[in-house]
């Protein structure tokens, strides 16, 4: 255990799952959030079930990490929304998720 602490977002799999096992390989403590995560079996993996477009789910996360962990030293946002659609073919309610802003004319 090197006593540090990582918060991954998008880790309940692909690029997010192989990190959260990558900062284990190497003795990292993980806080890993995804909206479709499941427990860990693994003391020194805290998971968070949020869906990271909803603004208070960077609050249950951080405090989930400070109440397990004490600290964070690093945060990865790999989380990212699925437009499954060539962007010419985007709408006006498809851009905020694409560009991570939550309303038209949000700065994001």
């Amino acid at each position: 255990m090197t006593g540090k602490v990582v918060v991954i977002t998008g880790a309940s799999q692909g690029i997010g799952a192989g990190l959260v096992a990558g900062y284990r390989e190497r003795g990292w403590a993980v806080v890993a959030a995804a909206d479709t995560i499941k427990p860990s079996q693994d003391p020194e993996v805290v998971t968070v079930k949020a869906d990271i477009a909803d603004p208070a789910t960077a609050g249950r996360i951080i405090g989930g990490a400070l109440e397990r962990f004490g600290r964070i030293d690093t945060l990865v946002n790999n989380a990212g929304a699925c437009i499954c659609k060539p962007f010419t073919n985007y709408t006006a309610a498809d851009y905020p998720a694409a560009v991570g802003s939550t309303s038209p004319g949000s700065s994001g």
